[in-house]
């Protein structure tokens, strides 16, 4: 059994006997005795402490297969189905990592026109040649571009709950909204007219297409030789710059010159009273759960926060002294994640912190964010550039665009803490 695995029964086993105690204390209906307190404030102790360990050994596990094991039996399953297909992949794959280490010059005569079928001639800088290192782009291979928008998810919190969508193009694209809910059928008497409909149910958010440059990574030839390089160095080193970049714009985004955020889009759902600038109460996570409309709050909506806020709800108990943070199972995703309210929780650490005024908790449909990423996401090999300091740059490169769309009847809205 790996040790991820053995941290993932130990958070199971303390999740049961939290579990256990509250639904003891909820079965007869009162508070928690003060060494049923006890126990509950030693577990959610032990809780974090695991959690601090699954997270790290879940990096690593991630550096070294990244693709989860359910995405990787399907692609097993499909492998097995198309034997071809896998081969063509894995060929293309190869030659990508010897186009890291070596670029095109590296590179045989049958491997330099894989690569150019896959050169993004959007981007060229110069002719295709064999003896030069090329500064066009390339098209990452898709085992490479899964990995990395897997990389980008476990960076931030929006793409992990956003709906994101791929386009060929970056041309504008217009996302129609419609709202009738305020539009009432009437009553007419036989043989007589219909009324007809003067509102203006229908609108428009336009999603553009910004560019996202990583820093360029400066890599020494001596580095090249290492065995170690390799495309999870890339991954690692160029997709979190870009990660991070994207996920503070879907959050806080102004929408002009970069994407409009979803706190930015959010409306107001409940205001803390005096002197709540650095706490929430329960009634008022209540408030702001019910400020939704039942129709969104029936499937799919999620409380998103900094993890310190998570840290300040995760100790408030309800009238009857019970936790209203229940833990799951695993503490990753689906039926069995952490809940606050029975709604899932997600992680975004470019929500404000809980301090004056900070729209610092967030509920609501998070789905109805339309994150947009324009055709695939390009490598540049630089050469010339830091030949001299016998070195060869990369750059990776990414289009997109965010926006919630909100047809009048706010999807997600925020808690605002108080002024003062």
């Amino acid at each position: 059994m790996s040790d991820l695995q053995k941290l993932r029964n130990q958070r199971a086993e303390v999740v049961t006997q939290m579990r256990t105690l509250h639904a003891t204390a909820e079965k007869e209906e009162r508070r928690f005795t003060e060494d049923e307190d006890n126990k509950w404030n030693v577990m959610v102790a032990d809780l974090e402490k695991l959690d601090a360990r699954i997270r790290r050994a879940d990096q690593l596990d991630a550096a070294g297969q990244v693709v989860p094991s359910s995405l990787r039996a399907a692609n097993q399953l499909i492998d097995q189905q198309n034997d071809d297909k896998k081969a063509e992949s894995d060929d293309e794959k190869r030659v990508f990592e010897k186009f890291l280490r070596h670029g095109i010059g590296g590179l045989s005569q049958e491997e330099r026109s894989l690569m150019a079928a896959r050169r993004d001639t959007s981007n060229e800088a110069r002719a295709f040649s064999q003896g030069t290192g090329n500064t066009g782009g390339y098209i990452v291979p898709q085992d490479f571009r899964n990995k990395l928008e897997i990389a980008l998810k476990m960076s931030g919190g929006m793409l992990a709950v956003a709906d994101v969508m791929r386009t060929d193009t970056g041309a504008t694209l217009p996302m129609p909204t419609f709202n009738y809910t305020n539009v009432l059928a009437t009553i007419v008497g036989e043989n007589a007219a219909s009324s007809s409909d003067s509102s203006t149910p229908f609108g428009v958010a336009n999603l553009g297409a910004f560019t996202y440059r990583s820093p360029i990574l400066p890599v020494s030839y001596e580095f090249l030789q290492d065995s170690a390089f390799g495309e999870t160095f890339i991954i690692d080193a160029l997709s979190g710059a870009i990660a991070r970049a994207m996920n503070a714009h879907f959050t806080t985004g102004s929408g002009t010159g970069q994407p409009r955020g979803v706190v930015t889009d959010a409306a107001s759902g409940k205001v803390g009273t005096t002197g709540q600038t650095l706490t929430v109460i329960v009634d008022d996570l209540v408030d702001l759960i019910h400020s939704i409309d039942p129709a969104y709050r029936a499937s799919g909506c999620v409380f998103m926060m900094h993890d310190t806020s998570l840290k300040v709800v995760r100790k408030i108990k309800d009238a009857q002294g019970r936790p209203i943070f229940m833990p799951g199972y695993d503490g990753l995703s689906g039926a069995m994640s952490d809940q606050i309210l029975g709604y899932n929780i997600s992680i975004n650490q470019d929500v404000a912190v809980m301090a004056a005024s900070a729209k610092s908790i967030l509920f609501g449909r998070f789905d109805k964010y339309k994150a947009r990423m324009v055709k695939d996401i390009t490598l540049m090999r630089l050469v010339e550039r830091y030949a001299d300091n016998l070195q060869v740059a990369f750059l990776l490169f990414a289009r997109a665009d965010g926006r919630l769309l909100d047809a009048g009847t706010n999807p997600v809205k925020y808690y605002q803490n108080s002024a003062t």
